[in-house]
Formats: structure tokens, C-alpha cells, sequence
């Protein structure tokens, strides 16, 4: 009895050396990873003052600004406009027409934040789009780096540059460089649906999804 006390409390241990064993062999901390850097967009929207709004030849290249902000931005997207020109006036209608364009993308007022600034003395001010986004930048450990001979890697320990490639590959894969920095938030349970089910068991009723006649999966009875 004593002999099989022993080994089971050996048993533990035995793993346990292994697992450190395993841990220190193949820890990959210190390797370079891909990581996310904040950059701001930033396009400027001339004002036509003969028409008394926005100059709308660019708005072609605004709205893949605003596919941009839509698929990548974080924050508000901020819209600063000029005060103090003597094209004031251009400017509020360029506003009111930038609202309009805003809104009909998806983008409704309590994601834009607005503010002025200072035109004195400035001809044809333009209105400031920005938003904050990211992009993934590379460690300095991976710019410039070069090749060993494998050849002649006897230890099998980490070349110069080891990670490299697959730290490239990952910022060039990823969607929003944002997660880079870790998972994204989920959002909360639907409590309506929740609610609706709750009620539903409570009645006896069947809480699953109701079929019907037509999507049965039974086998057709011609192909026995």
C-alpha cells in the first residue's frame, strides 16, 4: 500500500517536469510581433463659393474616406470648419451638405464631432475631415534584416530575423490592425430573445425553432 501511495504521488511530479522541461524549450517571448500604432486620416473638402457649398468633384475620393472610416475608424470622426473667413458663409452650406452626405453613409450626427477654427486672413478655407485609425507597424528587429547561412546553425537556435516573416504576414492579413492589440469586445445578450424564450418554457411550450413540412430531412422513399 505504501509502494502505490508512492508512486501516485510521483505521478504529478513527472508531469510537472515535463511540462517545465517543454516550457523552457520552446518559450517564444522576445520574438517580434506586428503591432498597432494610432495615425490620424486626415482630407481636406474645398468650398465652392460660387456655388455655396462643397466642391463636388471630390467627393469621389470622399467616399472612399468614408468606406475607410466606416470598415477601420475609431472615435468620432471630426469635422473642423473655418470661422473668421470671408468665406463664412460658403462654409455653413458646405456643412449642411456635408451632414447630408454623412448621414446618407451610415454616419448620423453622434458619430461626428464638430468644432472651428481659425480662417482670418485665409482665401478658399477648406473644412477638416480626420478620424483616428490604425496601421500595423513592423519591430525595428525585422527593417533591414538579413539571412544567417542555416547551413552552418549547429545550436538550432533563433537566426537573426527568426519571426520576421510571420510577423509580416499576420499585419498583412489582418482587417483592422487595431486587433493586433487583442480581441474586441462582444456585446451583450439579447434579453428580448432571452425574455421571449423564457416565456415560452414556462408555458410548456417548445423552445426550439418551428419547423415546417418542407424542411424535414427524412430520406424520399424512391431511392429504396
Amino acid at each position: 500500500m505504501k509502494m502505490i501511495h508512492a508512486l501516485t504521488a510521483l505521478i504529478p511530479a513527472v508531469f510537472l517536469a515535463a511540462c517545465g522541461t517543454t516550457a523552457t524549450t520552446t518559450n517564444l517571448i522576445g520574438f517580434p510581433e506586428a503591432r498597432p500604432v494610432q495615425e490620424t486620416a486626415r482630407m481636406d473638402l474645398l468650398v465652392d463659393t460660387q456655388a455655396n457649398g462643397l466642391l463636388w468633384s471630390q467627393l469621389g475620393a470622399f467616399q472612399v474616406f468614408v468606406d475607410h472610416y466606416k470598415s477601420n475608424g475609431h472615435g468620432p470622426i471630426v469635422v473642423s470648419y473655418p470661422q473668421g473667413s470671408a468665406e463664412d458663409g460658403a462654409a455653413r452650406s458646405a456643412m449642411s451638405e456635408l451632414r447630408a452626405f454623412l448621414d446618407s453613409q451610415g454616419v448620423s450626427a453622434r458619430y461626428t464631432e464638430e468644432g472651428p477654427y481659425d480662417a482670418s486672413g485665409m482665401g478658399n478655407a477648406p473644412l477638416i475631415v480626420s478620424f483616428l485609425h490604425y496601421v500595423a507597424e513592423m519591430p525595428a528587429a525585422c527593417e533591414n534584416r538579413r539571412w544567417d547561412d542555416l547551413v552552418r546553425e549547429r545550436d538550432n537556435q533563433a537566426y537573426a530575423g527568426f519571426g520576421c516573416f510571420m510577423a509580416q504576414n499576420r499585419a498583412a492579413m489582418v482587417g483592422d490592425p487595431y486587433h493586433l492589440a487583442g480581441p474586441t469586445g462582444s456585446d451583450g445578450p439579447d434579453g428580448v430573445r432571452r425574455q421571449t424564450v423564457l416565456d415560452t418554457y414556462r408555458r410548456g411550450e417548445p423552445t426550439g425553432t418551428q419547423r415546417r413540412d418542407d424542411e424535414s430531412g427524412a430520406v424520399s422513399s424512391a431511392v429504396e
